[in-house]
């Protein structure tokens, strides 16, 4: 597959190396709004010049590409997402899906009209650890989990000048995403309801709140709690989080990216012991990519498409949306305004 990576910041280096290490991928285009930005990654990345154009509309002209690999900022995702799809491209855009639910949910409607891949770059759900949980649930080591908790802390985006620090809802809308995802996967469940409730500390260095607890309720009576504080200044949690699943069996943890199972009757087997993680070939970004490509290759929906994604962004607004009005929101509400 041909494609084109719009957006060249930071992030998108990364995608650079990861479509060069894919043997099915072949990046014939790079997009970027910015002349100086254009002309520094040219340069730095050692790009060919004729291949870095100014629009999406350019570059198809110039180049025969089969899909954008979309690493803009979340606002302009829609419009990136919108032109692909007008010129007959699929999309493999970075999360979220955008910076307005409303905006997800027309992005959503477009691809599923246009009958083109759109999928969404939620990495970590690709990980060994949410791999591995998601097989021992189904598998039933503990029985059917009703609990579980997730923490996350860490001093996050504390560079001065980033649109992290401008944000109203920083982390959860940027981190919120990965867990809450990561969440309706490993649990294998769909939310319901949320109740939150959003904030900073004195120190924070967020002008949006950049902390919170979310009480979600899940299909089969599971109550899930995610609490977060992005500008925390002691004990850092792993990216994944620190999470305790509970079942009438007993319980899974993630301590420090490794799993624990602990039985509810010691006596009969070891009480705690360490779980063995799952390799899968491919993980985070190449395992995207590879699953996007064969998603597009055999006609299917890929994992993570903005058919399924936008009920984990569902999960972001519907927490936002009870923040503010200070009540359980449904998941429903925001879904049924589409």
């Amino acid at each position: 597959m041909k494609g084109l990576l719009v957006g060249l910041g930071g992030r998108a280096r990364s995608w650079l190396n990861v479509c060069n290490n894919n043997p099915n991928v072949e990046l014939v285009g790079y997009v970027e709004l910015s002349r100086d930005r254009r002309e520094a990654v040219t340069r730095d990345w050692n790009l060919p010049p004729g291949r870095v154009f100014p629009s999406i509309d350019a570059a198809v002209q110039n180049a025969d590409a089969d899909f954008v690999c979309d690493v803009t900022p979340p606002a302009a995702h829609e419009p990136v997402a919108m032109e692909a799809f007008q010129h007959g491209l699929h999309v493999i855009g970075e999360k979220p899906m955008s910076d307005t639910f409303e905006a997800a949910l027309r992005m959503t409607a477009a691809a599923k009209e246009s009958g083109l891949t759109h999928m969404i770059a939620q990495n970590y759900r690709f990980g060994a650890v949410p791999r591995t949980t998601r097989r021992l649930l189904d598998e039933g080591v503990i029985g059917a989990p009703k609990h579980a908790v997730v923490g996350f802390y860490k001093a996050w985006a504390s560079r001065p000048g980033s649109h992290y620090t401008t944000m109203p809802y920083p982390l959860i809308t940027d981190m919120g995403i990965h867990h809450f995802d990561m969440m309706r996967y490993a649990l294998n469940r769909e939310p319901i309801s949320v109740y939150a409730q959003t904030w900073n500390p004195e120190w924070g260095w967020h002008a949006g709140d950049a902390g919170h607890t979310a009480i979600f309720q899940f299909e089969g009576g599971l109550t899930a709690t995610h609490h977060a504080l992005g500008s925390s200044v002691g004990k850092s949690s792993p990216w994944n989080g620190e999470w305790r699943i509970e079942g009438p069996n007993g319980s899974l943890t993630w301590e420090e990216d490794a799993i624990y199972r602990t039985a509810s009757r010691p006596a009969k087997e070891p009480g705690r012991r360490a779980i063995p993680l799952d390799k899968p070939p491919l993980q985070g970004q190449d395992a995207l990519l590879a699953e996007f490509v064969s998603a597009v290759s055999e006609g299917r929906e890929p994992e993570c498409s903005s058919q399924d994604n936008i009920k984990s962004m569902a999960m972001v607004f519907a927490g936002i949306k009870s923040s503010q009005e200070g009540r359980a929101v449904e998941i429903a509400e925001l879904m049924s305004s589409g």
